[in-house]
């Protein structure tokens, strides 16, 4: 699977391992449970919060992301239909479920959907920057745009809001598991 998150299609992947198409794709998701494996609760100091405009079939989505600043790991991921203070929200609560203890400082964009859900939720911290302490974040979603790119420019096909949340799971928790194979292992 790491070859499929490396760069190649599903069907030279498949190539390689002996496998189809579709048990590269199926195998492929199962990095779902990679990351719900790898992410633990924890205290965390610092988390950037961001989130992607993406297309898929030629509709709007959003991908919503979180990076623990300390390892430099995703702690969560979601994708919605729409990008509003409600949205941000529901993604935030996800990004509190993956922090114990005291919730300490958030870095954001600038988006105005965040202030009111930061605030919300518990975040009661937060500073808005557009570089510096957002770098982590800025490169999740670099590495996402150009395993898009690399094939389709957006994505095109039988996809939909789940098989997305699926993917982009997926994608992070290879994505954890490069930054720490070792954790995995033991």
């Amino acid at each position: 699977m790491l070859l499929y998150h490396a760069g190649l299609s599903y069907e030279k992947t498949g190539m390689f391992a002996g496998a189809s198409y579709e048990a590269v794709r199926e195998w492929y998701q199962k990095g779902e449970e990679l990351f719900e494996a790898l992410t633990k609760k924890k205290v965390r100091k610092w988390i950037a919060v961001d989130e992607k405009e993406i297309s898929i079939n030629g509709m709007k989505m959003f991908i919503w992301g979180a990076v623990d600043l300390d390892d430099e790991k995703v702690i969560a991921v979601w994708v919605s239909f729409g990008r509003s203070s409600l949205e941000a929200a529901a993604f935030l609560k996800r990004v509190r479920a993956a922090c114990d203890g005291k919730l300490h400082r958030v870095f954001i964009d600038g988006g105005t959907w965040y202030p009111w859900a930061l605030n919300k939720t518990g975040f009661k911290r937060y500073t808005v920057i557009a570089f510096g302490y957002r770098s982590a974040i800025e490169r999740f979603f670099g590495d996402i745009e150009g395993r898009i790119r690399r094939f389709w420019n957006g994505f095109v096909g039988n996809y939909n809001r789940d098989s997305m949340q699926l993917w982009v799971k997926a994608f992070a928790g290879f994505r954890n598991y490069m930054k720490d194979p070792i954790e995995v292992i033991s």
